[in-house]
């Protein structure tokens, strides 16, 4: 009896591990101004400086709350205001090896989509870059895959992109 026990507690450690995750959702950010590094977790952080400012804001009035396709309901964006580089107007993040970048998103724009760029900091490659689709009701979402354990960073390749929720798994 002993031994099943131990099994099963082994197993379930494992499946445990298998399906760990990383993630932040806006919703539990405070409205802020970011004009440097902000440390979010030991996992994300928003790099800005003071020419090139990223937002935390809560969405009401004539900006209300999004939902994704999924259910999600995000009453909070981060707002990337315009096209980003790896050291401003970017999101960081670490992995702790291969695994599935997802990102709920969308364009700044209600006419038009963005492209939101993922980039590894350490090479500067760029490893996918994510449709954000215009901004609506609906929260938009994009996914990747990412190579390997390591940091990363998203940012906008031109124009504002609002991001609600990342996801690493």
């Amino acid at each position: 009896m002993k031994k099943l026990l131990s099994i099963l507690l082994c197993l379930g450690l494992c499946l445990t591990f298998a399906v760990a995750e990383d993630y932040f959702s806006v919703n539990d950010l405070e409205p802020a101004s970011v004009k440097s590094v902000y440390k979010i977790d030991d996992v994300f952080s928003i790099y800005a400086n003071d020419s090139k400012a990223v937002t935390i804001e809560a969405l009401t009035g004539d900006a209300p709350e999004r939902t994704a396709e999924d259910g999600e309901v995000f009453n909070a964006r981060i707002k990337l205001n315009g096209s980003g580089k790896v050291d401003y107007r970017s999101i960081h993040f670490t992995s702790k090896g291969a695994a599935t970048l997802k990102v709920y998103t969308n364009s700044s724009s209600k006419d038009a989509a963005r492209t939101l760029v993922v980039v590894d900091v350490a090479s500067g490659s760029t490893i996918a870059e994510l449709v954000a689709p215009p901004d609506g009701s609906v929260a938009g979402y994009a996914e990747c895959k990412l190579p390997a354990k390591g940091e990363y960073a998203i940012y906008s390749a031109g124009s504002g992109i609002n991001i609600y929720q990342i996801i690493v798994e």
